[in-house]
């Protein structure tokens, strides 16, 4: 038996491989689509510590010398015509030594010039051998991939993106993505960060005065997607309405508003069209329900009755708004309406 024979068994054949030049084209192919946007230049010492990890040796010139050793070990057997279990210890270990060196990727310039030398061995001893073998595959792959990995590789500034990308995600980026998809993504983000923080704080408990207020703290009315405008505050004339109906609207509007806010942090309806629906609704009720107490406590009603729905209607808003000058002339108001049912 030959060097080159033993050769033959190592490799073996592969007619279902796909050509270099098939496989050449693929890899073309991959690389121009994942192209990312260049970086800057890393500097030399960055270049040097990924040439050279610190404390980690380069593992292809273990392999490389184990190949070597191996290499030389068989030859010498198969020129002396050994015995055949010897041969074929030296040809199982010669077949490990090669799949190491195949799958095994350099770190250090050294550690290649090696690797290439080890194939360049591997090749003149099978050069002349007959076509379809797939020695030369072999080492084309291994160094390809060998080059590539002992490139040095150039860290990336996410914060400095190029013009017209920004760096996405935000907290711990890893890409660039042009901008207005990144705004995007980033209110999306904040969306549904607010609305959990809504729903931490919110629950079917929550009064209506403290939803509306942790909306606002957490931008939600800014962050969320706008439904279209209402036109439910255009169907009341409050300026025609009489006591009555506006104390009726401001009752039940009350009412309704705390029930839509009350609705909208329920489970079925966190962060979605129906829990946006509801608060939209509650938003437009609490409109209407702040017009007729606006409309209500710029009225001045002659009837003793109407003085009794006005006043009680307005009490608990001028109280809670902290204008003094204001309550005072409630106070008035209302001593006033007193002295008169006194009298009756």
């Amino acid at each position: 038996m030959t060097l080159r024979t033993s050769l033959r068994r190592l490799i073996g054949r592969d007619p279902v491989r796909p050509t270099l030049r098939e496989r050449a084209t693929e890899t073309a192919a991959r690389l121009a689509a994942s192209k990312a946007p260049a970086a800057k230049p890393a500097s030399p010492s960055a270049t040097a510590q990924v040439l050279h990890p610190a404390g980690e040796p380069d593992p292809a010139l273990a392999v490389a010398t184990v190949f070597r050793a191996s290499w030389d070990a068989l030859s010498k057997v198969l020129d002396a015509e050994a015995p055949d279990d010897l041969v074929g210890e030296l040809e199982d270990a010669q077949g490990a030594a090669y799949d190491r060196l195949r799958a095994v990727r350099p770190s250090t310039p050294e550690g290649y010039r090696a690797l290439v030398e080890c194939w360049g061995t591997v090749l003149k001893g099978h050069r002349g051998a007959e076509p379809g073998m797939t020695a030369a595959d072999h080492a084309a792959d291994a160094l390809i991939a060998a080059a590539g990995a002992c490139a040095p590789v150039q860290p990336v500034d996410w914060y400095d993106p190029p013009p017209g990308f920004m760096a996405s995600p935000a907290l711990e980026p890893s890409n660039f993505v042009p901008v207005s998809d990144g705004i995007a993504r980033e209110l999306a983000r904040l969306r549904g960060a607010a609305w959990a923080e809504f729903h931490r704080r919110v629950s079917p408990g929550t009064e209506a005065e403290d939803i509306r207020r942790i909306r606002r703290e957490l931008h939600l009315d800014k962050l969320s997607p706008e439904l279209p405008h209402s036109n439910i505050v255009d169907q009341v004339d409050f300026a025609s309405a009489d006591i009555r109906e506006l104390q009726a609207l401001h009752g039940r509007m009350r009412e309704l508003s705390s029930v839509a806010y009350a609705m909208s942090v329920m489970e079925c309806c966190a962060d979605n069209a129906a829990g946006r629906l509801l608060h939209w609704l509650a938003d437009e009720l609490t409109t209407v329900e702040s017009k007729a107490a606006d409309e209500l406590q710029s009225r001045q009603p002659t009837d003793f009755w109407d003085r009794r729905t006005r006043l009680a209607a307005v009490a608990e808003r001028i109280i809670d708004n902290g204008d003094n000058a204001e309550t005072a002339g409630f106070i008035q108001e209302l001593t006033a309406w007193a002295a008169e049912q006194a009298r009756r």
